[in-house]
């Protein structure tokens, strides 16, 4: 959606159009999240940034808790787009378990720069909006687990001794606790992936 913006020149209105007002709102919101840091995050802040008034980010987001649950909403739906890219790749199940890896560690070490800051998270309502996303966030990187097991178990290429879903909760969470706590290599969980899965 295009939104028109009036602005006042030399006593004259001019009008411009705002090709795509929400994605210059979160694109830049994202900026100065990343470059400078939540406490310099304001709706004043971003309208300056977006070049658009004030009143128009907040038709978008009434409230700096909603800007920045979108915000977090769109991190996580990037990392999922490319875990469902690695999914839909032609190559074997173990590869794929790798470049799933690799992704959720970049994409954890990121979120931890970002998002798990003091300034953040020492608000409950954050805390809460955050909680109730990340719980939908993390059941859909399953529901996607779970695809890659269902199609490598139709091929024969594995046996799912356990649910295919509980399975495929087994494999997050264990890969989101070798990000967290590298005591554990990714190599030994997947050659004991490799026993479970025979």
């Amino acid at each position: 959606m295009n939104t028109v913006h009036f602005v006042v020149v030399g006593g004259n209105i001019l009008s411009r159009i705002i090709e795509n007002p929400k994605q210059l709102i979160l694109k830049k919101a994202k900026e100065i999240l990343y470059n400078e840091g939540y406490s310099k995050l304001s709706m004043r802040t971003l309208s300056k940034a977006c070049d658009i008034a004030l009143g128009t980010i907040y038709n978008y987001y009434p409230t700096k808790k909603d800007l920045v649950i979108e915000m977090m909403t769109d991190y996580w739906q990037e990392f999922l787009y490319s875990v469902q890219k690695i999914s839909d790749l032609e190559s074997d199940i173990y590869v794929k378990f790798n470049e799933i890896y690799s992704e959720l560690k970049n994409f954890i070490e990121s979120f931890r720069q970002y998002w798990l800051t003091p300034e953040l998270y020492g608000s409950p309502e954050f805390v809460e909006g955050g909680l109730k996303q990340e719980y939908v966030f993390i059941e859909r990187l399953v529901i996607i687990v779970e695809n890659i097991l269902v199609k490598e178990h139709a091929d024969n290429n594995i046996q799912v001794k356990v649910g295919m879903h509980e399975t495929a909760s087994f494999i997050i969470m264990n890969l989101i606790t070798i990000v967290q706590m590298p005591i554990f290599t990714y190599e030994s969980f997947e050659l004991f992936l490799k026993e479970l899965l025979k």
